[in-house]
């Protein structure tokens, strides 16, 4: 659907067309985005979810993760900011498809639930020897912000902060679950603290080595 979508929107449909083409193009990718949440959280449950370890670069995994969402942010008129400390080490060894999962779904929030302001994601060192580092991601935003209540269970399944959530902005419920298994995965922890109407500042550590 996506591929024939995308072979149509270049055949010079007229404006009537395009629109049509394009709210197929975007249900489409959604549910793309839902069904490979779903097989995600199958392969966590059935236990066999594995990392694949190699080589990347921090600054161009955070560059690709830009591009990604700064269109999104720009039609909210959203500042989007990426900071990387000067200690942070750019060639890692790691699993950088997941890394990057876990990133961009944790901005992809925080970008959907913030309507003015910025979103900001910072990287810094925890701890660090010759062979490994500890990094901690910090996503910032100023967004509607959640309760207590939610922030205790927002990393389990099917959870979102109440039912006009899910009507309001989508999803399943399923992405923040994924992040916490995978941040496990790679011998790190995830956190959050929020206040309602206020933003949310998420974080979470990995343990990656040194490339």
């Amino acid at each position: 659907i996506i591929g024939m979508t995308y072979l149509a929107m270049r055949g010079n449909p007229d404006a009537e067309q395009m629109r049509f083409l394009r709210s197929i193009d975007g249900a489409a990718k959604n549910l793309l985005g839902i069904i490979n949440d779903i097989l995600d959280f199958s392969k966590i449950e059935a236990d066999k979810m594995e990392l694949v370890p190699s080589t990347f670069r921090l600054s161009g995994l955070l560059w690709s993760v830009y591009e990604l969402l700064h269109v999104k942010a720009g039609e909210k008129d959203l500042a989007l900011e990426f900071s990387m400390d000067d200690s942070v080490p750019d060639i890692l060894v790691g699993d950088p498809l997941r890394l990057s999962q876990i990133v961009i779904n944790i901005c992809s929030n925080s970008v959907k639930f913030t309507d003015a302001g910025s979103v900001r994601i910072t990287v810094e060192v925890r701890e660090q020897t010759p062979e490994t580092v500890l990094l901690e991601f910090v996503i910032a935003d100023t967004g509607i912000g959640m309760d207590a209540d939610a922030q205790k269970n927002i990393f389990e399944s099917f959870s979102q902060a109440d039912g006009s959530i899910t009507r309001r902005f989508g999803g399943t419920g399923l992405g923040l679950a994924i992040c916490n298994a995978l941040v496990k995965l790679m011998g790190g922890e995830i956190g959050v603290e929020s206040t309602p109407g206020q933003g949310s500042r998420l974080h979470f550590t990995v343990l990656l080595g040194i490339g």
